[in-house]
Formats: C-alpha cells, structure tokens, sequence
C-alpha cells in the first residue's frame, strides 16, 4: 500500500465550517494523547462507541458498536459529506491544532490497511505553514481535499502559521469502494513556498558537516535534551529556522535506518 494517496473526491468546505463555527467552544476537548503533543491539540467527536460525544478516543470500534453522537446531529453539512463515503463508518471527529503547537512523532498500530482499517482526513482550515510529515515525507493538503494516510507508520504536524488548523478525521473499514479509491489517488506536488522545518534542518545539518567547531560544540552534549535544544539555538544563530521536533525526527530517523541494516 502507498504510505498516503488525496482520493479522487472534494468537498465544499463552507457547509463544513458552517457546522464548526456552531460548535460550542466548551465541545472542544484536549486530546487525550498528552504524551503526543504539546497541549494545543483538541477534538470533538461526532461518531464514537456508543454514540458517547464525550469520548474522543476512536477505541476498539466493531461496527456494532459504533453511533452518530448528539453534536453529528446538529452538522448536518458534515453528515452530507460522509454520506458520500461508501464504507463503513467508526470513529469520526474534527481536530484541531491551536497556531503554533506540535504533535509529536508518533504511530497508531491499531490503523493498518492490512488488517481492514484507514484513515481519511479532510481538511477544513489550513495553511502553507502546517507541516505534516509521514515516514519523514512532507504531504501538503488543501482545504475540501480527501487524503488516506497510513498512520501506523510514523507521522507528526507542527502548525509554524498563525491560525489553527482543522480537519474532519474519518476512521473507515476497508472495504472494495475504499480500496479502489485510494488506488485512483495520486500524490500532490505543491509550488515551492517557505522552506519547512526538515528543509532547515537538513540545511543545517550540511552546514555542521562542514564546520569542525559547531561538531564539537555539539559532540561534547551528551543529554539528548540538551542536545536537541542546544541543536536549535545555534541553526537559530546561523539563520536556519527549525524547531525540536524537526532534530527528534531526523534523530528517530537514522535510528530506523540503523536498525534496519542489521535486519534479514
């Protein structure tokens, strides 16, 4: 399977935001993977376990299982929009990333094609400055497209904008009509715009190479933490704008690449 494909489908996101603008604000909870982020990711769940409009976790969700909560009932744009997908619906929930907020590098086993499970996402608000990397990839999506993501392989955003970003997250089963879509999806080459946070720090990255003083500065650091932000004050100081997340990756990356060379 690709790692992530924009499906051959689009949506009109005014009616889409028309619910999001009717949601109370008290609606909005953290999510609950508060290891994963840095406090400004929150959910609103408008299909869950039960029908329970307080659970934003997706769960274990046997189709049994699973019912419109109160607030589906008051979207009716959204509602519209899913009747589109013809695959069975779980979990369904927008999220949001406040301006300037981080969710870490992560993966959700539980979320394989291969065992019947997919991801779609539909983007509501966003903005060139979001940053969404899978398996190290930057994908750039725009608001009314419809992407499928493998997110069992490792993934993580970093909103740089000044706005929030919002997405209609969708949890499928696969079944033949997904499968077929995603296999019509293409992947998407954006316009060249301001060089992301990875771009900066693989810069970077050549710059230190080059540089025996800033090796060493670097070298003598043997707390990860301390590396890492040591690592982003000095691509600061040399004009190289990238932040923690950006060295963890690259970091979590080459350990990846290490590990699979001794690997049968």
């Amino acid at each position: 399977m690709v790692p992530y494909a924009r499906l051959p489908l689009a949506f009109d996101v005014a009616p889409l935001l028309a619910d999001v603008a009717a949601l109370a604000g008290d609606r909005w909870t953290v999510h609950f993977n508060a290891s994963y982020h840095d406090g400004g990711w929150q959910g609103v769940a408008l299909r869950s376990v039960g029908g329970d409009a307080g659970r934003l976790h997706a769960g274990t969700h046997e189709a049994a299982t699973v019912a419109d909560t109160e607030l589906m009932r008051a979207c009716p744009g959204i509602a519209t929009a899913l009747a589109r997908l013809r695959c069975p619906l779980r979990a369904v929930r927008l999220l949001r990333l406040a301006a300037g907020s981080t969710i870490r590098e992560h993966h959700d086993e539980d979320l394989r094609f291969e065992d019947g499970e997919a991801r779609l996402h539909i983007p509501l608000v966003t903005s060139p400055a979001v940053e969404f990397y899978v398996d190290g990839e930057r994908v750039m999506m725009e608001p009314g497209e419809c992407w499928y993501v493998d997110f069992s392989l490792p993934h993580r955003v970093q909103n740089r904008g000044e706005r929030e970003r919002i997405h209609l997250v969708i949890d499928c089963g696969v079944n033949g009509w997904l499968a077929q879509q995603i296999a019509a999806g293409t992947t998407v080459e954006r316009g060249a715009g301001q060089r992301s946070g990875a771009e900066a720090f693989a810069a970077f990255r050549e710059r230190v190479l080059a540089d025996a003083e800033l090796q060493e500065q670097l070298r003598a650091l043997a707390n990860p933490a301390v590396f890492v932000a040591r690592t982003v004050a000095l691509g600061a100081a040399h004009g190289f704008a990238f932040g923690e997340e950006d060295v963890r990756s690259a970091m979590a990356q080459g350990q990846r690449a290490w590990i699979a060379q001794w690997m049968l």
